[in-house]
């Protein structure tokens, strides 16, 4: 008996961690969600892309994922390079539609999924307040596809 009560405190000690392990697309998720902000805010300048970039270089926890990382890495390399807010939102847009596949199917990085009817264009961004980053004019125009949990 005591042995299965052993076993039963382990086992609780243990899925603790078990079930609320943040796998590399979570944090990948999370520095979109950064990138998402510099964007919509319009900061000047380089973005922070190093985190990112280094995250999409390693392998993802799902296989299916891993060759979504090797497509945006060439996108995110790129993006950090640019200061033309212009190509910015452009590369922005094709990273978020190459990496929203794995928005919330095993990530925990409270990313959703948006999208402008009027621009025809997806985002990814933290939480669900929309926050339209590709027309200064529109920032509120948008809705969500998908919403984080």
């Amino acid at each position: 008996m005591k042995k299965l009560h052993y076993l039963f405190l382990i086992f609780i000690l243990t899925s603790g961690n078990l079930f609320s392990h943040e796998g590399k697309e979570t944090f990948v998720l999370r520095e979109v969600g950064k990138i998402h902000s510099s964007i919509y805010s319009e900061t000047p300048g380089n973005l922070d892309v190093q985190k990112l970039v280094q995250l999409l270089k390693e392998n993802a926890d799902h296989k299916k994922d891993t060759e979504k990382f090797k497509k945006a890495l060439p996108i995110a390399e790129e993006l950090g390079k640019t200061l033309d807010l212009s190509k910015k939102r452009e590369l922005f847009e094709r990273l978020s539609n190459e990496l929203e596949s794995i928005v919330g199917h095993h990530d925990k990085s409270g990313i959703s999924v948006f999208y402008c009817p009027m621009l025809k264009k997806k985002w990814l961004a933290s939480g669900k307040e929309i926050k339209n980053p590709y027309n200064s004019k529109m920032k509120n125009c948008g809705e969500i596809t998908y919403e984080a949990k």
